[in-house]
């Protein structure tokens, strides 16, 4: 029978066939392996989806990769194998570093930035490098047997042919669409892997149910092609109005933080379907009442202060008496948080001074320099007739805030652009050279004479005293505030974070000096928050300052909101659920200054909205009782069953807050809903595709981007 394949051409068949098998379970058994590693070093668990789905997704890279390397020349693959082993494990290995020392993964974009950052922190990242040995050494081994085996892994056989090159990319293929098509199938639950898949803008959840390599993969997806809403959602914000009812005694019902916008007429006037989504969702969002507060710090100065790494659990009355003082007079906030955000740190101040979920994948702060911004504080206190002025005391183009925080309405000032390091370092430091991070204080102590003088200021202040790593020998603040905390009942780490902190309470007592001595004080108002928790601890050690063992998914990131005015004589306790996202509308409304409330992520916390905190995984807490999409959980306060379809529709109102906050920075929305001034330059992102605006979405004195 001529027709079948026997004896010698029976086995170079064969051989073509395992010259791309053997590459392939190759990379099948390192990419799984590696995968696993990582899942159980940053989120010290493993789940049944994850391990079944990360098994699923890691086969069609593994056969494209033994397609590369077993498809050509022995030669040829030999270099390839181990040169590709490298750069999968090097990716892998470095996302568990920098979740190690951030709590967030590496996105693509931050490598394009990498040189900025490794300048700063290289150091920081060395010594990170020593302490996770063991991870590193794990990651390694794959490198170390591609070496090994690749003379048994590619060996000397006929290349394959053509046509099963082909069949074997097909069925890499094959694989993928069989993946996306069972995860399409899982529906249950209310944050089903079907959503975090499709919609879903939650790295952590992806990383952990899908593998990083298809979170990678999922991350490009989300930055050139944005981020898509809920379309299934009902009125929105249904689900919060239903859970709680509006006190009326806070709100008169009759003025509302609405501008006049004429969300039809934008409609009728563009026929780019995300536009119309966007004009759509916005002109139905229910916008925020004034109330008794309103206006209530009208016409006072403001100096607004994000600190790094702040924590209710760093105050102290004998250590922090100040930071005491302002935290227990003002309002009181009980129920504050500040969440962390996925690409870098600079996303807690973005979400704080804009009141925007940051775009997954990309610097927010960075892409807003080339946006319109006409809420942010610095822009609405200029046109006040304010000295509006930025300050920061570490390096002026760190994380491009030399370009968005005058974009923001501010005169910025930072190292090596109006400040020096003789301003900030104290002398015995630079002598010895251990100059990280810089003094607060003495930045407090360079900068107030700069506009306290004037008749009225609004000033924004980013710290950096707090910042990690918490030992004597890498930051310079707790080696210099180390015997106020040597004596104390913790670990060495935890009293490294609280020496730092206390630098931060000094600056703040000179600022509060230097205002009384001027005469400013009681015109001024105080504000202090924290740009996210210090996740320079481990969960163990800030375990030690609660005293009980932290639950890491909600009360790691409770937190202080500091806001506090001289003429507030008795405390204001508000126990409304809120959280960073909520501090500039919160302002705007004190300060009677002119926004649109639909057009803000976050609420005004002293209105008669429902409150809600939202974390960076889609877990959330409401009045009626915390999300935990870890565990796809509802839990109500009062021990009650939860309605699953209210549920659901909180769920859809996140989803929304965070797409609509990514199509805010991608389109430059408010140039457009509020006809803003023509876009001076191109944007700083050229590879984004979104689709362009055609001509009749924008306005007639706007630029194409």
């Amino acid at each position: 029978m001529n027709h079948l394949i026997s004896g010698p051409y029976k086995c170079l068949s064969l051989d073509r066939w395992r010259c791309l098998a053997a590459p392939s379970l190759f990379f099948i058994i390192i990419i799984y392996y590696e995968e696993l590693i990582l899942k159980l070093i940053c989120f010290r668990a493993l789940t049944v989806p994850g391990i079944i789905f990360t098994f699923l997704f890691s086969l069609p890279p593994a056969l494209l990769l033994g397609l590369l390397c077993g498809g050509l020349s022995p030669q040829r693959g030999r270099i390839l194998l181990p040169l590709c082993t490298t750069l999968l494990s090097l990716w892998l290995c470095a996302q568990t570093i920098y979740y190690r020392l951030f709590k967030t993964f590496l996105t693509i974009f931050s490598i394009t930035k990498m040189t900025m950052v490794a300048g700063a922190f290289g150091d920081m990242a060395l010594w990170e490098i020593v302490l996770n040995w063991f991870p590193i050494v794990l990651m390694a081994l794959p490198v170390l047997a591609s070496f090994t085996l690749r003379r048994r892994i590619i060996f000397n056989r006929p290349q394959a042919a053509k046509g099963l090159r082909l069949r074997w990319a097909a069925m890499a293929a094959a694989v993928q669409l069989f993946s996306i098509g069972i995860v399409l199938l899982c529906g249950g639950g209310v944050l089903s892997l079907r959503y975090i898949y499709t919609q879903a803008a939650a790295p952590e959840l992806e990383t952990q149910n899908f593998g990083m390599l298809t979170q990678t993969q999922m991350e490009i997806r989300r930055v050139l092609f944005g981020i898509t809403p809920d379309r299934l959602q009902g009125e929105a914000s249904g689900s919060l109005g239903e859970w709680t009812e509006p006190d009326p005694s806070h709100s008169s019902g009759t003025s509302f933080h609405k501008m006049d916008i004429d969300f039809d007429a934008l409609i009728a006037e563009t026929d780019d379907p995300d536009l119309i989504e966007m004009h759509t969702w916005f002109s139905q969002r229910e916008a925020t009442a004034e109330n008794q507060w309103t206006g209530y710090f009208q016409g006072k100065n403001l100096v607004w202060i994000v600190a790094e790494g702040f924590s209710t659990l760093a105050m102290d009355p004998q250590r922090t008496p100040t930071l005491w003082q302002l935290s227990h007079q003002g309002f009181v906030f009980e129920n504050f948080y500040t969440p962390l955000w996925g690409v870098s740190t600079s996303d807690g101040e973005y979400v704080t001074t804009t009141g925007l979920i940051p775009k997954s994948g990309v610097w927010s702060y960075s892409q807003s320099a080339s946006n319109y911004m006409p809420f942010a504080l610095g822009t609405q206190f200029s046109q006040l007739g304010y000295r509006t002025m930025a300050f920061h005391d570490y390096l002026y183009e760190y994380y491009d805030r030399n370009l968005s925080h005058p974009n923001m309405g501010y005169e910025y000032i930072a190292l090596g652009h109006g400040l020096e390091e003789k301003d900030i370092i104290p002398p015995e430091n630079l002598a010895s050279g251990n100059i990280f991070p810089p003094s607060d204080q003495m930045m407090m102590e360079k900068i107030v004479p700069m506009f306290v003088n004037e008749d009225n200021f609004m000033v924004y202040c980013l710290t950096v005293s707090g910042h990690l790593n918490y030992t004597l020998e890498e930051n310079a603040m707790s080696r210099r505030h180390w015997d106020e905390v040597k004596d104390l009942p913790y670990s060495d780490t935890v009293k490294c974070y609280l020496a730092c902190q206390i630098e931060l309470e000094l600056a703040v007592e000179s600022l509060m000096e230097q205002l009384e001595a001027a005469g400013k004080l009681e015109d001024t108002v105080i504000v202090l928050s924290a740009d996210h928790y210090p996740y320079g601890l481990t969960d163990e050690e800030y375990s030690e300052l609660l005293g009980h063992q932290v639950d890491p998914v909600f009360e790691l990131y409770h937190n202080t909101l500091i806001l506090w005015s001289a003429e507030m004589t008795e405390p204001v306790y508000v126990d409304k659920y809120c959280s960073s996202l909520d501090v500039m509308p919160t302002l705007s409304n004190l300060f009677g200054l002119e926004y649109d409330s639909r057009l803000i992520m976050g609420e005004d916390i002293l209105s008669d909205s429902d409150g809600m905190v939202i974390f960076s995984n889609y877990s959330f807490i409401t009045p009626r009782g915390f999300y935990n999409s870890t565990t796809d959980q509802f839990t109500c306060w009062d021990g009650s069953e939860p309605d699953f379809d209210a549920v659901a529709e909180t769920v859809a109102e996140v989803q929304n807050r965070v797409a609509y906050s990514a199509a805010i920075l991608d389109r430059d929305y408010y140039r457009i809903v509020l006809n803003g001034p023509p876009r001076e330059e191109e944007s700083l992102f050229p590879f984004h595709l979104i689709p362009p605006w055609d001509s009749g979405s924008r306005p007639e004195n706007s630029l194409m981007p």
